[in-house]
């Protein structure tokens, strides 16, 4: 499988660190069926940290087409017949608008929606966070199908303490049987 550097910026560098696989669509049906499969969304997806659905949903809506994504299955259609290279365009937009930070150029970014329903990216390689143009059709659907969260410190820290309590109840209740012989 060929890699390709994520974000077109840097696209000469042999070393960079953020690769992705190089997008593979297949063109299924004829006539008016006709349909185009983006065999290796999943992957692309995984190395973007953005679920395949988004990614998705952005070429339906760029291309004025309609778009599934199933999940089950992990296939990606786009109704129409679209060449690789003009899906690979639209991909290195959607890098650009939703992956990449604004700050840094990294994509190590995380995607939060605020309170007043408004869309962020935090990088985690330089802290910045930025706000996201609301005014693309795909906003709206990032905000009804939020991306899972990870695990966070918040919760790992919860538990380490739950269990820092545990023990210390344990090691209580063993001097108390110490004390009692």
């Amino acid at each position: 499988m060929a890699l390709q550097n994520i974000g077109a910026g840097n696209s000469d560098d042999a070393f960079y660190r953020y690769k992705m696989p190089k997008m593979i669509t297949k063109i299924e049906g004829r006539g008016n069926g006709i349909k185009t499969n983006i065999v290796n969304m999943v992957d692309i997806a995984k190395a973007l940290a953005r679920p395949p659905s988004y990614t998705t949903k952005y070429f339906g809506c760029e291309l004025g087409a309609q778009s599934k994504f199933d999940e089950k299955v992990g296939t990606s259609h786009v109704n129409g017949a679209h060449d690789t290279a003009k899906l690979a365009a639209l991909l290195e937009i959607f890098i650009k608008k939703y992956v990449q930070c604004y700050g840094c150029g990294n994509p190590e970014t995380e995607i939060l929606i605020t309170k007043n329903q408004m869309i962020q990216l935090k990088c985690a390689a330089c802290g910045f966070v930025s706000d996201v143009d609301m005014r693309d059709k795909l906003t709206s659907f990032i905000i009804k199908n939020p991306p899972e969260t990870k695990k966070g410190s918040k919760d790992k820290k919860a538990m380490r303490r739950a269990e820092k309590e545990r023990l210390k109840e344990g090691a209580a209740a063993d001097e108390e049987q110490k004390k009692k012989k």
